[in-house]
């Protein structure tokens, strides 16, 4: 395999379009990382989460020599008060407490207590992991606090406010529900950031910047992704289940793309005399086929004779391209299975009524297609067919049969077809340098099911100046 050095990153090759698309097709994979948190967020609460239930009194400190309303003492009783809040924090007062109530012998809570600002209040709070525990440890505060108070000051007296009260709901209540959904949202935003992540270090072709910067290989045009039902009726019928230059749904912009295919090979056909073109993929689902069989109508409804080669045994799909219209006691395999005679070709060969197109097809997966397109029937085959103006072969993926580099020593040129985020870069280079050791000249890669791209992406490749000589205004007569 050959090595290729590395290449700097760079967003003119990241498409939007495919990042978008790569989130929506791992859609189940953000779901289920959001699923994940937040199962596991609210699991961990479970367990982990001890309630704390808070007890609250408030005492306020008063000079003994004063009224209760008096203020000629405040300075003083703050002063005190503040040594008292001190003091309530301290372990004495919590062993004091622990030592109070059989009941209160593993207190593990905390006592804390609070001047209320510019007052001689003081606010007493204990913290329990029970309402009981919480009501039990600030009932022995009432009794002990009083009893000590009097050892640090006895010109001061603590009266009761407030008598103890508990609360029936934690004070560290959380909100498993939300906390889980914010669970749930982070980890999906994650997996969203890992896949992008992913999509972008691939190296696929998602950008026709990306492709002329990654590929070993000229760019001939750019197909866009073609909506194969594109109105209401056809959505809910579900009809139309292939992209056909010659259906009349199909947008003009998708026609003129594959035109612009049909160029080159015009190109190819009228100034070095080649006629057998093979287009391939590098691996399945590539489109490969569905351009090769829009190549060989477009050709056929500009005039030509056109012959199509279905030479995908293994996996036959232009006649289901057709609609069925290709029908013979002999398809293509079983002809290849016998020595060569014009009357099998002939009895293999059917017309196609609307567009002109002569199809040779296997209706049936023949095991034996290597075999077959090796024969030396499938070489008078295709030296007869040179007859037409265009001879176009389809062919297994090349990354993974070898019938696609046999044919390739029989064509005169060939095509590569690459589907936008699909094939590693790489993968694809080694497809090129395969093409390029055999007979078949190698012209190029057609970019297809390209979207995110403006307009002015799709057009014609590097023989774009032969585009306006060989398009769609000159067009060649049927013979015969």
């Amino acid at each position: 395999m050959a090595s290729y050095p590395e290449k700097a990153f760079d967003w003119s090759h990241i498409s939007l379009a495919c990042l978008l698309r790569t989130l929506w097709r791992n859609l189940w994979m953000i779901l289920a990382a959001g699923a994940v948190m937040y199962l596991a967020v609210t699991l961990a609460l479970e367990w982990l989460y001890v309630p704390q239930y808070r007890a609250s009194m408030t005492y306020a400190v008063n000079s003994r020599t004063t009224s209760y309303s008096s203020s000629g003492n405040l300075t003083s009783t703050k002063e005190v008060a503040g040594i008292l809040t001190d003091f309530l924090e301290t372990d004495i007062l919590t062993d004091a407490v622990r030592s109070y109530d059989p009941r209160l012998e593993g207190y593990d809570g905390a006592i804390t207590a609070t001047q209320l600002d510019q007052t001689n209040f003081i606010q007493v709070q204990a913290l329990a992991s029970t309402p009981e525990q919480a009501f039990l440890a600030l009932d022995a505060v009432s009794v002990v606090f009083p009893q000590v108070a009097d050892f640090i000051s006895n010109r001061n007296v603590l009266n009761v406010l407030r008598a103890p009260t508990v609360s029936s709901v934690p004070a560290n209540q959380l909100d498993s529900s939300r906390l889980g959904l914010l669970a749930a949202l982070l980890g999906a935003a994650l997996m969203a950031v890992l896949l992008v992540y992913m999509s972008i270090q691939q190296e696929t072709i998602q950008t026709r910047t990306g492709a002329r910067h990654l590929l070993d290989a000229p760019i001939l045009a750019s197909v866009g992704h073609e909506y194969k039902n594109r109105t209401v009726k056809t959505r809910l019928r579900r009809s139309n289940r292939q992209v056909r230059v010659f259906s009349p749904t199909t947008s003009f912009d998708y026609i003129e793309q594959i035109g612009a295919v049909c160029s080159q090979l015009e190109h190819e056909a009228q100034a070095r005399g080649r006629k057998v073109f093979m287009i391939a993929g590098v691996g399945e689902s590539e489109g490969k086929s569905t351009v090769c069989a829009n190549v060989a109508a477009t050709l056929a409804l500009k005039g030509y004779n056109v012959a199509l080669v279905d030479c995908d045994l293994r996996k036959p799909s232009m006649n289901d391209f057709f609609d069925g219209a290709y029908s013979s006691d002999l398809p293509l395999n079983k002809m290849l299975a016998r020595p060569y005679s014009r009357e099998d070709l002939l009895r293999c060969m059917v017309r196609h009524e609307q567009l002109g197109l002569y199809m040779l097809f296997p209706l049936d997966p023949d095991g034996r297609s290597t075999e077959l397109i090796s024969s030396p029937t499938m070489d008078s085959l295709i030296a007869q067919l040179r007859v037409f103006d265009y001879v176009i072969l389809d062919t297994p993926p090349i990354g993974m049969f070898p019938d696609a580099e046999v044919l390739a020593d029989k064509a005169d040129a060939s095509l590569l077809v690459v589907r936008q985020d699909y094939t590693m870069a790489c993968d694809i280079n080694d497809a090129i340098d395969t093409l390029r050791r055999y007979r078949a000249s190698f012209l190029g890669c057609v970019l297809n099911d390209m979207r995110g791209a403006s307009p002015g992406q799709y057009g014609y490749g590097v023989y774009g100046a032969h585009s306006r000589r060989y398009g769609y205004g000159e067009s060649k007569k049927k013979e015969g």
